[in-house]
């Protein structure tokens, strides 16, 4: 009788431990059931791992909203805004604006249709704040605005970026410049000009094929300086220097920043364009002449 009795009770407490557990509060996680992703490194594309619907790179401009008049600040910029991976409440990205790349996190939920995030960059750099993000999975957009944590030229911007694929394309080309573009903050008070850049940076796809020291050796230094950088444009690299910044920024709309350090991506041939180009850079002349060449 014991021995039955103490059946009895292995097989009750065996049931007990095959119920279904108590379910889980809903959580914004990629599929039911799907292990959520870890945090994603930043290196500069969307995680492809990631399949929540949100993930993404989302590219548009980046323009001031609150700012101090007396400083010299940069109103718009391109940025790019990286939504790597979601980890149950919690949205995991970075952006790569003006020559920073920098990480986000924090937590997301859904709202009226659309997902809501408030997200915070580490704070150890004196640029990093807080984005606050509306992310439309219907029309692929994210609005909102960020806030920087310290006091600076532009305390608050606001953007309205699309979803963008990012790739690679060595046939893409520097567009028409129409008349010629002077590059920022190049004017010369002595001589009465500012260095320009003109149709040449057309003729010529450093990317493409190798370049010819007799087709450089005339060329003007803002010339040469664009036609050199937008190898690094196509890799999208994203420019501290706002010379070619707002000249990439404003002139190029393909030009998609990804990435603070695009050395490892260049091929053997951009390579080689790229010593060309800065070896007849450095003696090049500045300024054209009032009738051109």
């Amino acid at each position: 009788m014991k021995h039955i009795l103490a059946s009895c009770l292995l097989l009750l407490c065996w049931s007990c431990g095959q119920q279904k557990p108590a379910e889980k509060s809903a959580d914004l996680s990629t599929e039911p059931g799907a292990e959520a992703p870890a945090p994603s490194p930043q290196n500069g594309t969307a995680t492809a791992a990631s399949q929540h619907p949100v993930a993404g790179a989302y590219v548009g401009y980046f323009a001031a909203k609150t700012y101090d008049d007396n400083q010299k600040i940069s109103y718009s910029n391109k940025i790019t805004v990286f939504l790597d991976s979601v980890s149950g409440t919690q949205l995991f990205g970075h952006s790569v604006v003006a020559g920073n790349n920098r990480p986000f996190s924090g937590a997301m939920r859904q709202e009226a249709g659309v997902y809501v995030a408030e997200v915070r960059e580490p704070g150890d750099d004196k640029y990093d704040g807080q984005f606050y993000l509306r992310i439309d999975t219907r029309d692929s957009t994210v609005k909102g605005t960020w806030k920087a944590y310290k006091k600076l030229g532009v305390t608050e911007r606001e953007y309205e970026l699309k979803r963008t694929p990012i790739r690679y394309d060595p046939n893409l080309d520097f567009p028409e410049v129409g008349q010629w573009a002077d590059l920022y903050d190049t004017y010369d008070e002595k001589v009465g000009k500012a260095e320009m850049v003109t149709d040449q940076v057309t003729r010529f796809n450093a990317s493409a094929r190798l370049l010819k020291k007799e087709e450089v050796e005339n060329l003007y230094k803002a010339d040469l300086e664009v036609i050199r950088n937008t190898i690094y444009a196509r890799h999208g690299y994203s420019f501290k220097n706002r010379r070619m910044r707002y000249l990439f920024d404003s002139l190029v709309d393909w030009y998609v920043p990804t990435n603070t350090d695009v050395r490892s991506q260049l091929t053997e041939l951009e390579k080689k364009n790229i010593d060309l180009l800065k070896r007849y850079e450095q003696h090049a002349e500045r300024y054209y002449d009032d009738f051109g060449r």
